[in-house]
């Protein structure tokens, strides 16, 4: 998953719990400016903000390894 495809992610759940920007930088102490630096993929989060993040929003972060699906011919 992409930085671009990470922020979106937090912007959709953050959107779902009709949480704005400021009110989820309130709960999880992260500015605001940087929470929308990482919505639109212009800043990559590190794993003590994506965590942060997700308590903020009532969420576990689950991080997994898995293999690549390789295409078939």
């Amino acid at each position: 998953m992409n930085q671009t495809a990470i922020g979106g992610y937090i912007a959709r759940k953050r959107k779902e719990q009709n949480l704005t920007q400021e009110q989820l930088a309130q709960v999880t102490g992260i500015n605001q400016a940087n929470i929308s630096r990482l919505e639109n993929g212009t800043a990559n989060p590190s794993l003590r903000t994506l965590k942060r993040l997700a308590e903020g929003m009532g969420m576990e972060l689950k991080l997994e390894f898995v293999p690549h699906v390789q295409p078939q011919h």
